[in-house]
């Protein structure tokens, strides 16, 4: 009998741990971020710098279970003709939207996006926290930015005090 309990308090233990992990690891996102690095790797070709090798951007994570991403391209320049508004609008990626977490999994239900392709879809990445280093995934997926090619992109973040 002391075997059984101990085994059932040892499940309910290591099934509990999973549901504080989601909710832990949701408060620890809690904040902002600031962009640090934004790389591609094409599936079968070279890694890239989609917005240059200094893009800007910054990551809110709200107490009630809200995302911001916005991210620029490096050394942006106001517009002055139509040509140059549109290359603005391709020098910028950014969404919004409620978020669930399950493991190392991170899915934001897209309900404002700068690209009218993400709203009202899941936008699934991994995520790995490391004190005040925050590293976003995604799984290999057709690109949004490098139209046609098969990428799997990774950002890293450092929280701002």
């Amino acid at each position: 009998m002391a075997r059984l309990i101990a085994l059932l308090v040892a499940f309910h233990c290591y099934f509990q741990s999973e549901f504080v992990y989601a909710d832990d690891a949701s408060k620890l996102l809690v904040g902002s971020w600031k962009l640090t690095s934004w790389t591609i790797q094409i599936v079968g070709g070279d890694a890239t710098e989609p917005f240059g090798p200094n893009p800007k951007g910054r990551a809110l994570f709200t107490s009630d279970g809200y995302a911001v991403f916005i991210i620029v391209g490096a050394n942006r320049k106001p517009a002055t003709n139509n040509d140059e508004s549109a290359a603005l609008l391709k020098s910028l990626l950014l969404y919004t939207g409620k978020i669930t977490i399950d493991g190392d999994k991170l899915t934001t239900k897209v309900d404002i996006s700068g690209n009218e392709l993400l709203t009202g879809k899941d936008q699934v990445r991994f995520f790995k926290l490391d004190g005040d280093r925050l590293s976003i995934r995604t799984a290999e997926q057709v690109s949004s930015v490098i139209v046609g090619k098969k990428v799997v992109g990774t950002l890293t973040w450092d929280r701002e005090r």
